[in-house]
């Protein structure tokens, strides 16, 4: 194939590509009622913006303290402009990981070329953890892992690049923002990173330089400077308190021996599932002269350095879960597509493309056929023809290189999201209760205060280290409402669901109906909240001024 037919063959691949993207990531993105770790971070969010204290993170009116406001306040910011609506909710994370991905390929092109950054980039935001679950929620992790990663490509870029006031000045604020986003892991990836790139680059001395006390003063003076301001309205040693807890007591100092063995052989499995599928194609690089990159190659040397130097801690944290692990992605991708450039004309290559494509038009028929059964004929309708397209493009259209399959096997996973959007996400948590209770609630409640009510949850949160305790701060949690139904009532009613000990002021009253005397009081509302599988009962009832 001609060089002028190979480049207009990629440009109609990367336009379907540019068009599929959106609508994998959108489509029905507002289908579903927030779930797992959604409802806690929105409802932070919105008690901000309801007390008009961006400051003071709280759930039902009382202190949180499990993260720092950063991700709030940007959720925030979303929603003063669009709503609370649930795909408002998960636009962070969406935005975040197209941040990542453009940031990388801006990025690793000046030391990969072009068509491996682009891939890096891609591989990244189709792997498969990241495409059909966790970009599909409006957590922190997806941000967090973009905050990092611009904190340690930073690092090396501006190091490649001379520039001593942009490494430190840049990456220390990113540090901050870390740090105010999910507390000390932030550091720790600055400290380990900084040592590193001296140690590679044999400049150890510049650690000491002006230049990195900048550096230092202004983490000290952004992150150091939100704890001063919250220590003007509360008592900021439980906060730092819960998040030193928070990330030392997932570590391998804190947890069993039967928990950091059992860590050491499910930490592969991890890696590999949520580098999936593109993992696989690490086989074919057994011919690639790893050494001679990791002595000419500075920055294939530094991503393979980053990953072994700061996974270490997360090798090292029985409490990692997957998503803890996404900073790592482009990383490992930039060195996977970078290898991969060697081989323009692999037979394997295809064979995987085969693979996929197979895998997504088998998968395509089962979502129409179980759309069927849901009843769900137009979805169902649109995935058989996904597949028809799919098989048809498989037997009839061959590509000229490597490069050209790999854009179309990204085409393929992004079409097996998109048949995922159409049939599973609407039947996602339609179940769930939540949002209809709290809507009837609402219309009976209006704008009058409401409260909840029930004994408080005793929590407290052992400083301590290998061992050794230093302080320990107990305090007391609000009784248990799901996060959805706390969310759900604020977003509508516009007011905070207040916790109270005491049902002393006039308004309304939501509890568990197993503490209160059902019959001293008018059930308004009886609705259920599971917990733990368990059924929990609880009601909405009124009591008027005295």
């Amino acid at each position: 194939m001609k060089i002028g037919s190979a480049n207009l063959e990629q440009k109609k691949l990367l336009l379907a590509i540019a068009f599929l993207i959106p609508i994998a990531y959108f489509l029905h993105l507002n289908s579903y009622q927030l779930l797992f770790e959604e409802p806690r971070r929105a409802l932070v969010a919105l008690e901000m913006i309801i007390s008009d204290n961006w400051l003071i993170p709280t759930t039902n009116g009382e202190l949180y303290y499990n993260k720092p406001p950063l991700y709030n306040w940007v959720l925030i910011y979303f929603m003063n402009m669009l709503g609370s609506a649930e795909w408002v909710v998960r636009l962070p994370s969406i935005l975040s990981l197209f941040a990542t991905a453009f940031v990388h390929f801006q990025i690793s092109r000046n030391y990969i070329g072009k068509k491996a950054a682009l891939l890096s980039a891609l591989f990244y935001i189709t792997s498969v953890d990241i495409l059909f679950f966790f970009s599909l929620l409006g957590e922190i992790d997806l941000f967090y892992s973009c905050i990092v990663y611009l904190q340690c490509v930073l690092i090396f870029h501006f190091y490649q690049q001379r520039k001593w006031h942009w490494l430190f000045l840049s990456s220390y604020l990113l540090t901050s923002a870390g740090v105010l986003t999910k507390g000390i892991p932030s550091l720790f990836f600055q400290a380990i990173t900084l040592v590193l790139i001296f140690i590679l680059n044999k400049d150890l001395k510049r650690i000491f330089s002006m230049w990195h006390l900048a550096g230092l003063l202004l983490l000290a003076l952004t992150s150091g400077g939100y704890f001063y301001l919250y220590s003007l309205q509360y008592e900021v040693a439980p906060y730092l308190a819960r998040l030193f807890t928070e990330t030392f007591s997932r570590t391998v100092l804190e947890k069993n021996v039967a928990d950091n063995f059992s860590h050491l052989i499910n930490f592969p499995v991890m890696l590999i599932k949520i580098s999936a599928p593109w993992v696989i194609l690490f086989g074919l690089t057994y011919k690639s002269d790893w050494r001679e990159k990791l002595n000419n190659r500075p920055f294939i040397s530094f991503c393979l350095w980053f990953c072994i130097a700061n996974g270490v801690l997360y090798l090292l944290s029985p409490g990692t879960r997957e998503r803890y692990l996404y900073m790592f992605l482009p990383f490992v991708f930039a060195i996977l597509a970078d290898a991969l450039s060697e081989f323009p004309h692999s037979p394997w290559i295809k064979k995987f493309y085969f693979f996929v494509g197979i895998t997504v038009t088998v998968g395509l028929i089962g979502l129409g056929a179980f759309g069927i059964t849901l009843n769900s004929i137009t979805p169902s309708i649109l995935c058989f023809l996904l597949a028809l397209i799919l098989a048809a493009g498989i037997y009839y259209i061959k590509f000229g290189n490597s490069y050209a399959y790999l854009l179309a096997s990204i085409i393929f996973i992004l079409v097996a999201r998109v048949g995922f959007d159409l049939v599973i996400l609407p039947t996602k948590k339609q179940d769930d209760p939540y949002k209809i209770d709290a809507q009837k609630m609402a219309l009976l409640i209006g704008s009058e205060p409401l409260y909840l009510i029930g004994p408080p949850q005793p929590t407290r949160d052992d400083v301590k280290l290998a061992g050794k305790h230093f302080i320990i701060f107990k305090r007391d949690e609000p009784a248990y409402l799901a996060f959805q139904t706390s969310f759900y009532l604020s977003r509508f009613t516009r007011s905070i669901l207040t916790y109270s000990t005491s049902q002393d002021k006039p308004g309304f009253y939501i509890s568990n109906e197993k503490f209160i005397d059902l019959p001293k009081v008018k059930v308004l509302y009886r609705f259920n909240n599971k917990s733990d599988q368990e059924d929990n009962w609880y009601i909405l009832y009124k009591t008027e001024p005295l």
